[in-house]
């Protein structure tokens, strides 16, 4: 490895002091491992998933001379979310008309066990996820709230008004006779994310729904979302998007590449995304926050009635470092994570 000289600058024996021009970083892709590396002392820094939180506080006493951190902060500002393929392309498939229905995907927010997600799942460290834009958000409105909730009966009621019935061998039908199955997809390397979905499974079920679980890595979760449009349902996290409600062009507007249910639309195809569309239009050129409020309030609304993502919760953000850095300028909250940036070793 070639060294640099750092002119001036000498070591206690009065030689050059040298660094290298060669940083070697590891690529660690499986969180467990990840988890494993840094209770080795091999890696600096981790942040937990839920289940790891107790072990990680109550062993830090043991971890080599040093010891380790864990940082706490608010909830998250974003949120995993579920949503339902409602691209064309599939509308030869029998969960295209399901999906495409508003009152299905309504029915199947009420069946997300939002309470039992954050007691089994997450430990009680998390809130449930009602609102669309988060507190930070300057257009956040405490007034406007998710309304189908967690409620068997109400999912009933939505299910029987779109034709759908509950038959005496205990499966739900559409009105066409078919059996309502459908894969509910979710990345392999989350332990999180497949309690999550097992939980959906186990209350799918109770109302004659049958919701078979695939687990795909990443890459080829993208390549589905972008590409192939083959998949049916997921649960992915999309950050970086909250804070602005112009945030997320991609995400929201009909045209957009990430516009997860049905994307790349050359003309919205419904009226409520039509509206969406020129409702963000509007807002983002209006400076006034006064006047842009009744646009970003309707906007906000129409997500929330529609339910073409259903977002889960909001968990809560823990960070762990190594005791041999100085923590007199590590910063870590819910707006910009673990700052780091200029900590030097003790």
């Amino acid at each position: 490895m070639k060294k640099i000289l750092i002119i001036g600058k000498k070591d206690a024996e009065g030689k050059p002091i040298v660094y290298p021009d060669k940083k070697i970083c590891q690529i660690v892709a499986d969180n467990n491992t990840s988890y494993l590396l840094f209770k080795q002392g091999k890696i600096e820094e981790y942040a937990p998933a839920p289940e790891q939180l107790e072990n990680l506080v109550n062993g830090a006493d043991n971890f080599g001379e040093n010891g380790y951190s864990v940082f706490s902060s608010a909830g998250n500002l974003d949120a995993a979310f579920w949503t339902f393929n409602q691209n064309p392309q599939n509308s030869d498939k029998k969960y295209y008309e399901w999906f495409t229905k508003k009152e299905f995907r309504q029915a199947m927010s009420c069946l997300l066990n939002r309470e039992r997600i954050i007691s089994q799942t997450y430990r009680g460290l998390a809130e449930p996820k009602y609102s669309f834009f988060p507190a930070a958000n300057k257009f956040y409105n405490e007034e406007i709230f998710l309304q189908y909730r967690f409620s068997h009966a109400h999912a009933q009621k939505l299910l029987e008004s779109a034709c759908f019935k509950k038959k005496d061998d205990g499966f739900l039908y559409d009105q066409n006779g078919n059996k309502v199955e459908f894969d509910l997809t979710i990345v392999s390397s989350s332990n999180t994310l497949s309690d999550i979905a097992q939980i959906i499974v186990d209350e799918c079920k109770k109302e004659g729904i049958e919701v078979n679980v695939r687990q795909t890595d990443f890459q080829r979760l993208v390549e589905q979302l972008t590409s192939t449009y083959d998949w049916q349902s997921l649960i992915i996290g999309l950050s970086g998007g909250t804070i602005f409600p112009t945030q997320g062009s991609n995400v929201w507007l009909s045209g957009g590449n990430l516009h997860m249910w049905y994307p790349l639309q050359k003309t919205p195809a419904t009226d409520w995304e039509k509206r969406i569309d020129w409702l963000y239009n509007e807002a983002s050129c209006i400076v006034d926050e006064k006047k842009a409020k009744p646009y970003w309030d309707e906007y906000q609304k129409i997500i929330l009635e529609q339910c073409p993502v259903i977002y889960l919760v909001r968990g809560r953000s823990f960070y762990a470092l190594n005791n041999r850095w100085d923590m007199s300028n590590v910063y870590f909250d819910n707006v910009g994570g673990a700052e780091t940036t200029h900590i030097f070793l003790k």
